[in-house]
């Protein structure tokens, strides 16, 4: 099974934060945020086909089991990720990052326990599961550097969650 075939998510567009990165005025200071979401994404990229290939083995539950439920939480849960780092590049207010960054943790966790459901009822392998711990935990460390790039902003969270 070639992994890059079950990935759609599109490839890292270096062109799109081209424009953000120039090095006239103050666009330079985005730079080292731009520069982590790319590492960030580019290794969610990776991740994500080793999500796909686990849930693409889950059955498709023509024996009551729940198991497409299983996958479809899976799914929901990691098609959230790619779309919240390009959301959180694509701004500059501190509050709109650390909620982005913070649905990505959320996700991620209710993501690994459905992964971690699927093992239990014996539905999936351990090792699979390991392999997928193992690149969330290098996806984790990409995701520390890049939340250190935020920089916050005199703007006051509405909600009072990001202060």
């Amino acid at each position: 099974m070639d992994l890059e075939q079950l990935n759609f998510l599109p490839e890292w567009d270096e062109n799109r934060f081209s424009k953000r990165m120039n090095l006239h005025g103050e666009a330079w200071k985005n730079a080292p945020g731009i520069l982590a979401a790319r590492d960030l994404y580019k290794h969610w990229r990776e991740l994500f086909g080793l999500i796909v290939a686990f849930a693409e083995n889950l059955a498709d539950d023509n024996d009551g089991t729940h198991q497409s439920t299983t996958k479809s939480l899976i799914y929901q849960n990691a098609m959230i990720i790619a779309p919240k780092i390009i959301g959180a590049v694509s701004v500059e207010s501190y509050t709109l990052k650390m909620e982005n960054a913070a649905i990505i943790r959320s996700n991620c966790r209710q993501m690994m326990e459905q992964i971690n459901f699927a093992v239990l009822k014996g539905w999936a392998d351990e090792a699979y599961k390991q392999v997928i711990e193992e690149s969330l935990d290098q996806f984790r460390q990409f995701f520390r550097v890049w939340v250190t790039t935020y920089e916050k902003d005199s703007f006051e969270d509405d909600w009072g969650l990001f202060l």
